[in-house]
């Protein structure tokens, strides 16, 4: 008996999703990890210009858009 039991349990724990957990959490620390680049990349650009803040300000306006695109291939169920 306690080996059917065993085999029940085993056989509905291998039906569940294969999908990972908090799917929505990940994609949304990956679109804030992608701002987040997005911004650096800018200031670090216009280091070498002389225009650090205004190039990084255009990067964290071009982050959002940028990590929506990166989302939305990475997680196309969500």
């Amino acid at each position: 008996m306690s080996l059917a039991i065993t085999n029940y349990f085993a056989s509905a724990i291998s039906e569940q999703s294969s999908k990972p957990t908090m799917r929505a959490a990940n994609a949304g620390i990956m679109l804030l990890v992608v701002v987040c680049i997005c911004a650096l990349i800018g200031y670090l650009l216009g280091s070498l210009v002389g225009l650090p803040i205004a190039i990084g300000l255009a990067g964290l306006i071009i982050g959002p858009i940028v990590g929506i695109a990166f989302v939305r291939s990475r997680f196309r169920d969500l």
